[in-house]
């Protein structure tokens, strides 16, 4: 199922979450979405959760996603997409 964890509550917690977030606010480049949904993922996921997620290889995500994951790795890059594996 498909939730929105910027701003909806999390009711419960969750074994994975798989996302792509966006990176745009209308035409603007906006990677501050995407760091804030890796956080709420972390917050999301029970204890040994993990996160997959795909990204443009452009966006920053590395640094939020070392703070908010006990452990993260690039798994897939090509020449437009990167896809990450964190573990809470």
């Amino acid at each position: 199922f498909w939730t929105d964890l910027l701003t909806e509550t999390v009711e419960r917690r969750y074994d994975a979450i798989v996302m792509n977030p966006p990176f745009h606010s209308g035409r603007a480049a906006e990677p501050g979405i995407g760091s804030g949904m890796i956080r709420a993922a972390s917050k999301a996921l029970k204890p040994g959760g993990r996160l997959f997620m795909v990204a443009n290889r452009q966006l920053p995500y590395e640094k939020v996603l070392a703070a908010a994951f006990s452990s993260h790795a690039e798994v897939a890059r090509d020449g437009m997409f990167k896809v990450f594996s964190a573990r809470r």
